[in-house]
């Protein structure tokens, strides 16, 4: 039997009416269709995504943050096509609970939705991890030159926590990077990413990222 007497739009529609005020202030605003707030820069975009679950007899939320480097974006888009342009990002669990940004942990960080009252709970808890987390996360990660060194350094294995993602887009998005930075280790890392996205076991990720490689020259 639910407790909760809101349905799962009326609940997203209290969080950001509730969370609303806080989040303006630092130029972040809500996008309904995906409950998120967005700051939109000049070069970057940060986003506080926040994905509302229905279980049977309750509901759960959990946050992804996300950034967008318009120039790694618009140069992948205009070698692949339309794409899901998020350069980096992660469940705020992953980057949380890795503090180095590499090594993949594994931690809980979900919001429960059981009563009326957890709405109210959520908020201050949005809000929390708002300030403690998210903002941390968005500010070490506001130039190329940082990301450069989470995605283009070892282990090669893995897409790292901060970095999210799958494997191909760590290869792919690794490589436009690189070239952008003028990364003295470029050929290097195409060397070891030729290796890395082999180990996807697909044809598509393969072609793909060979076609970015191409392109790149």
């Amino acid at each position: 039997m639910k407790l909760l007497s809101y349905k799962a739009k009326d609940i997203k529609n209290l969080i950001a009416l509730q969370l609303g005020p806080k989040m303006n202030q630092a130029s972040f605003f809500h996008k309904k269709t995906n409950n998120e707030f967005v700051y939109t820069g000049v070069e970057y975009d940060y986003i506080f995504n926040m994905l509302l679950t229905q279980w049977s007899d309750h509901y759960s939320l959990d946050v992804r943050l996300w950034i967008r480097q318009k120039k790694v974006e618009k140069l992948l888009q205009s070698i692949l096509g339309k794409r899901h342009d998020v350069t980096i990002g992660n469940t705020i669990e992953r980057i949380f609970f890795s503090p180095d940004g590499r090594e993949v942990k594994n931690g809980s960080l979900g919001i429960l939705l059981i009563q009326d009252q957890d709405i109210e709970a959520a908020v201050e808890t949005l809000d929390r991890y708002f300030d403690t987390i998210a903002m941390l996360y968005f500010n070490r990660y506001d130039n190329l030159e940082a990301i450069n060194d989470i995605i283009n350094n070892p282990p090669f294995d893995y897409s790292p926590a901060h970095v999210g993602g799958g494997l191909a887009d760590r290869c792919m998005r690794g490589l436009i990077i690189a070239k952008l930075q003028n990364n003295p280790q470029y050929n290097d890392l195409g060397i070891i990413y030729d290796e890395a996205i082999k180990k996807t076991m697909s044809a598509d990720s393969i072609d793909k990222y060979r076609k970015v490689k191409e392109c790149l020259g």
